[in-house]
């Protein structure tokens, strides 16, 4: 790390020995955002610790971005200065900017209500992969779909019942049982917050691709080497385009439409390892 600066030293060594870690892929995007911000802006040295507090305040008004990405820039500024007296203002810049975030993202829902493709036409796409023989495609639209899964975890194996209970390495494995499968998420983005997830899954048309697949990796490259994490998305093909937070509103604004949807959107907040509804609302939108 001597190739970082002294205040991004100290906040990677507060965040790997606090009580409850970070995860390496966020603690990835910190260093990722500072060195971005660092060398966009010129800067050296211990420049966010060295700097006034009004100047970081015209930095981030002055950032032509989307108010989630000076947000994003703005945590980084907090949590290098916490431990100044003037600490407040920031926070208070914050608080501020937030605010108009979740009016920003009201906007964008809306713009995506009529963009997106409906929930029912994913569904017909999701039922011609399997049609089509497409097994690992129907897999992975069908699991990020169902679950409001992030692409990390489906980066997955495919493992018999019988073989899972000999391994000990914690991955992401979809376990073939009789049948149905249960899908064991042991890492994902909030993995450090929600823990491991085990989603059993009651559908006979993934047992049946399971079992056509065959124990192994589901996705690999063209090498038949596994994929990185942050490489994911380009081996990930969901429907017309769409991402998996495309496919996470989807079905969020399926739910919406369907009488007393707080259990179902409880439900899928859980197979996410997501925030819980009220918090959600921040970033999707829900009525």
């Amino acid at each position: 790390m001597d190739m970082y600066s002294n205040e991004l030293n100290a906040l990677i060594a507060v965040k790997q020995n606090q009580p409850r870690p970070i995860a390496p892929t966020t603690l990835k995007k910190y260093i990722q955002t500072y060195t971005h911000i660092t060398s966009t802006l010129n800067k050296s040295d211990d420049w966010i610790t060295d700097a006034s507090t009004d100047n970081l305040v015209k930095i981030i008004n002055n950032l032509d971005m989307k108010y989630a990405g000076k947000l994003l820039y703005l945590n980084l500024f907090i949590m290098i200065r916490a431990d100044t007296l003037d600490i407040q203002t920031l926070i208070d810049l914050r608080t501020k900017l937030t605010k108009k975030r979740e009016i920003e993202t009201k906007d964008y829902i809306q713009h995506k209500k009529e963009t997106l493709p409906s929930y029912n036409e994913v569904v017909k796409h999701i039922d011609k992969l399997y049609k089509s023989h497409k097994y690992t495609d129907y897999l992975v639209n069908y699991l990020i779909f169902t679950y409001g899964l992030r692409n990390r975890d489906i980066n997955l194996s495919i493992i018999t019942n019988e073989n899972y209970k000999k391994i000990d390495v914690a991955r992401n494995y979809l376990v073939i049982r009789k049948t149905d499968c249960i899908l064991v998420v042991n890492e994902y983005k909030t993995a450090n917050t929600y823990g491991l997830k085990n989603i059993i899954v009651r559908s006979r048309r993934v047992l049946d691709c399971a079992n056509k697949l065959k124990e192994g990796l589901l996705l690999v490259n063209k090498l038949n080497e596994p994929i990185n994490d942050s490489n994911l998305s380009y081996y990930i093909n969901l429907y017309n385009g769409c991402n998996e937070s495309d496919y996470f509103k989807i079905h969020l604004l399926h739910i919406q439409s369907k009488p007393n949807p707080l259990k179902n959107l409880a439900k899928i907040c859980i197979t996410r390892g997501s925030q819980n509804i009220n918090v959600l609302n921040t970033h999707y939108n829900i009525s």
